[in-house]
């Protein structure tokens, strides 16, 4: 990824305002440096190669890296993965023209962990990257929702009588008798 030169010169965080030192509140400067870093455990750990904005205090000298500098580690990992990036999964998302909710019940897959992949707090497995490479289809996309729409998905409910119930009976009142809450000094 080609660092933007604007932003090298002027300290511009590309989101249209300046880079601000968490430390001082000063302006900083941004320097584009080479950053390896180790990826995985034992055997099958590797050093990654990624080049991030480092963001330089023009007052006190602190160093530090933002959102933009974790994101560009965390593309770095899903790189390496095989996998689509956060930004690519929202971008499949959104091509479809669904909020997340809408996405989730179409596709079974859970709003948090939608949400998760979005927001590169968790990287999909490997399975769940193919399906969400198929998801890219339009047609995949139409034929779930068919699917959707036609009730096949639905889950059971307890009205279904798929769910076993208990009766509440006095002898079971009388056994949990024995059970209470006390405060514990």
């Amino acid at each position: 990824m080609e660092p933007d030169r604007a932003a090298v010169l002027t300290g511009n965080d590309g989101a249209g305002g300046e880079c601000v030192c968490f430390e001082c509140d000063a302006p900083a400067d941004t320097q584009w440096r080479e950053h390896s870093f180790p990826y995985g455990a034992g055997a099958s750990a590797v050093e990654l190669n990624v080049t991030l904005p480092v963001r330089v205090c023009r007052l006190c000298g602190f160093e530090f890296l933002d959102h933009e500098g974790e994101t560009l580690r965390h593309e770095a990992v899903c790189a390496h993965l095989g996998v689509l990036t956060p930004k690519e999964i929202r971008g499949i998302r959104r091509m479809h023209g669904m909020s997340r909710a809408e996405f989730s019940r179409v596709t079974g897959l859970g709003e948090a962990t939608l949400n998760r992949w979005e927001n590169a707090i968790l990287i999909q497995n490997a399975a769940n990257d193919r399906y969400l490479r198929l998801l890219a289809l339009h047609e995949n996309v139409r034929k779930l929702e068919r699917l959707d729409g036609s009730g096949a998905r639905r889950s059971p409910t307890p009205e279904a009588g798929r769910f076993r119930t208990i009766e509440i009976s006095e002898e079971l009142r009388r056994g949990q008798a024995g059970f209470e809450i006390r405060a514990v000094a």
